[in-house]
């Protein structure tokens, strides 16, 4: 028989080298070098083109095609359902007063959340 595999390796080392192996791997994965401009190696003027090119685009579509409209259905239901508690609490008490304090506020905050990827942007500078 041959020599090497007669060598058994303890269960501890397996763990310790399978391990050692992995984080290699992993730092490895993580030490990507930075690159920047080649003339003057400004790293923040690379990340803010980035930034300003690829990921601004993004957020502002995700935001305007996602959040905005969530926001405005949450606002439209919570409205509708205050609206028609507003309206039977007025025919409960035989006409007494109508409380349109709830549904004209949540009516303001739908228009805003509504117009929102209209002026929003412009707000915070983008």
């Amino acid at each position: 028989m041959n020599q090497l595999t007669q060598i058994r390796i303890p269960a501890k080392t397996k763990r310790f080298l399978t391990l050692l192996v992995a984080l290699t791997l992993l730092c490895s994965l993580f030490a990507i070098t930075a690159y920047a401009t080649t003339t003057n190696n400004d790293v923040a003027g690379g990340v803010q083109s980035a930034f300003d090119t690829y990921m601004k685009p993004q957020i502002k579509k995700a935001v305007n095609n996602v959040v905005f409209p969530v926001i405005d259905g949450i606002v439209a239901i919570i409205f509708v359902f205050k609206l028609i508690f507003a309206i039977v609490n007025y025919k409960k008490n035989t006409g007494a007063e109508f409380e349109w304090h709830s549904p004209a506020l949540l009516f303001c905050a739908l228009v805003i959340a509504a117009t929102g990827p209209l002026w929003v942007w412009g707000l915070i500078g983008w």
